[in-house]
Parts: C-alpha cells; sequence; structure tokens
C-alpha cells in the first residue's frame, strides 16, 4: 500500500515535467475510479494507476521481463452496466477511466511510467460472468513486458493524442 502512495507521488512529478499544471486527485468518496486527473487542452483524462504483482516478474532473457497488473477495484461495488444489468464486481468497466498506468521502477529501479488506453485492455473471461457481461468488463490481470510490447508506450502524451481518449471539457 505504500508504495502505491510513493508511486502516486512519483507520478505527480512525472506530470508536471510534461508540463500539465491542472492535476488532481479526484475525492476517493466520490467513487470515481482514477487515481489522478488532468486537464489539458481543452480536455480532462482519467488515469488508474497501478504496481507490477512483483511476485509475478519474470526475466524471461537477460534485460527482458514480464509481469501481470492487478487491474481491479478495492472493493466489490454495484454496479449498473450500460445495458441495464446490476451485478456486484470488483472488475472496472470498459470506458470507466482513460488510461492505466503503471509504475516500471520494478523493471527499471527509476520511476518512469507505462500507459494503455482502457480501450486496449482485455476484458474479463471469469465464468461467473455471462458472455454479454464479460465484455463490459476489463479483466483483472493485465499482462506486461519490458521492453515494452503491445499497446503499452511511456509516451502518455502521445497516448492521449487518440480523439477517443479523454473529455472535451464544457
Amino acid at each position: 500500500m505504500t508504495y502505491g502512495y510513493v508511486a502516486e507521488a512519483a507520478f505527480v512529478k512525472f506530470v508536471e515535467n510534461l508540463g500539465i499544471k491542472e492535476h488532481f486527485k479526484p475525492d476517493d468518496h466520490k467513487k470515481t475510479k482514477s487515481d489522478r486527473t488532468f486537464n489539458l487542452k481543452g480536455k480532462q483524462y482519467t488515469i488508474q494507476l497501478k504496481s507490477l504483482q512483483t511476485n509475478s516478474i519474470r526475466e524471461r532473457e537477460p534485460g527482458k521481463f514480464t509481469a501481470k497488473v492487478q487491474n481491479d477495484a478495492s472493493d466489490a461495488r454495484k454496479l449498473t452496466l450500460r445495458n441495464g444489468s446490476k451485478i456486484v464486481t470488483t472488475c472496472y468497466v470498459v470506458g470507466e477511466y482513460d488510461v492505466l498506468g503503471v509504475s516500471l521502477q520494478p523493471f527499471v529501479g527509476e520511476w518512469r511510467f507505462a500507459f494503455k488506453k482502457n480501450k486496449d485492455l482485455k476484458r474479463t473471461t471469469s465464468k461467473k460472468y455471462p458472455k454479454n457481461i464479460q465484455k463490459l468488463l476489463l479483466s483483472t490481470l493485465e499482462d506486461i513486458s519490458f521492453p515494452l510490447t503491445d499497446d503499452w508506450t511511456e509516451d502518455l502524451l502521445g497516448l492521449i493524442k487518440d480523439p477517443k481518449v479523454g473529455t472535451t471539457l464544457k
């Protein structure tokens, strides 16, 4: 838990170094599913920050690593999904936040971050949900490799250039 708070503090420095001045931590009691929110160029972006599961880190060959990222809510919540289904789950809903951010510190020994768009995250395959619900929920585990592969990037500003990421401010 302490590591998560340190990672969040390191992330604040990271976004400020990118020139992002308008950022904040949403009130935990409002049940928003983002750890950091920032405004940039007329849009608002929500970031869910997670850590690598350190017990899952494997060195596949010299300098090449894999790990798992636990991408779920800490407590089960009652949700009404966009199809009207009501469920209790720790899974995040597809689109509940914009970007998943992960500290690369266990891989590289310094505070660097990797990012992946919500829309590119895996969907749950849990048998406790029917297929029509599975496609609406994110998997509780996301794979990551270092050096980065798939849709992971360290370029947050490049990632959010996608016009489908973020919400236009009014």
